[in-house]
């Protein structure tokens, strides 16, 4: 009576491995990117939300801020940074989301100005050239 063995061979392993190395390869860089735009919508409806809220105390007061200080509070960081900027006349603003330094999101920093002005400043190797007169959602500097 013969006995019959079952299983796989090395070669058969080594080619599983091999595709699902050549697969890896592709899937890593997609995954990254769609990580990466799905946080930019946090940047730029923080700053819709901002200016909005900029437009109601102009309303108000007739001033962005006093003696160059923002009168809206700013957001607490996620993946990006807040700073408002008001010049001492507290006729125009200037606020800016920067990229948390500590997260993948660091190399993009998006504008919005008083008179509703989104630019892209910054943004990462391979996403387009900066400055950008939108806010940038997707590679190749697509708005």
């Amino acid at each position: 009576m013969m006995r019959t063995h079952s299983g796989f061979t090395l070669i058969e392993l080594m080619i599983v491995v091999f595709i699902a190395s050549i697969l890896a390869a592709l899937a890593i860089p997609a995954y990254r990117d769609h990580m990466l735009r799905a946080r930019l919508p946090e940047a730029s409806s923080q700053l819709s939300i901002l200016g909005l809220r900029m437009e109601q105390i102009y309303q108000d007061q007739h001033s962005y801020g006093t003696a160059g200080v923002c009168a809206v509070g700013l957001p607490a960081a996620n993946h990006f940074s807040y700073t408002c900027t008001v010049p001492t006349d507290g006729q125009s603003y200037l606020l800016t989301a920067s990229g948390a330094a500590s997260s993948d999101m660091s190399a993009f920093t998006f504008t919005l100005d008083q008179a509703g002005n989104a630019k892209t400043t910054s943004m990462p190797s391979g996403w387009g050239t900066s400055p950008v007169n939108c806010w940038v959602t997707k590679r190749g500097g697509a708005c």
